[in-house]
């Protein structure tokens, strides 16, 4: 009776152990998916380059006028190759439309940064003082999988 309480112990401490494992993080591989093929990484700042300001994930205190020109820089890489890359926005609570046309993919690898870079140019439109404009970067592979990047600001 003892030795089979032990035993029995002894197998629950083990389970908890072997439970209690954690998986190493492989971010290439958790990314993979069963259907095969890789979604693509973008994980930068997305920022203004022409005034080095961040473009907030929320609405941020980031203000533009109307007619003013946001370039920001995207930074990727994907195993798969890239298609395109899209850019939406949203306008105060309307729907999202997409701007302009897809960009195709074209290598812009910076040997300084290790990842491909794309400069994206967004014309603010006309809009009510302190509406909120949403863009979502679209990075789509040729599998059709993508990741989307959001950045929002207010009408000044």
């Amino acid at each position: 009776m003892k030795k089979s309480f032990l035993f029995i112990a002894l197998l629950a401490t083990l389970a908890a152990g072997i439970a209690s494992c954690e998986k190493s993080k492989d971010y290439i591989v958790d990314e993979s998916t069963r259907s095969g093929g890789y979604l693509p990484v973008s994980t930068n700042a997305l920022l203004d380059v022409n005034n080095n300001t961040t473009i907030g994930t929320s609405a941020s205190s980031t203000k533009y006028a109307p007619g003013a020109v946001v370039k920001t820089e995207l930074q990727f890489f994907s195993i798969d190759p890239i298609k395109e890359i899209n850019l939406f926005e949203t306008v105060g609570a309307g729907t999202k439309t997409k701007v302009g046309a897809s960009i195709p993919y074209a290598s812009a690898y910076s040997s300084i940064k290790k990842l491909d870079t794309l400069l994206v140019s967004y014309t603010v439109p006309t809009a009510a003082s302190g509406t909120t404009i949403k863009l979502e970067y679209e990075i789509m592979n040729i599998n059709t999988k993508s990741i989307t990047r959001t950045a929002s600001f207010k009408v000044q």
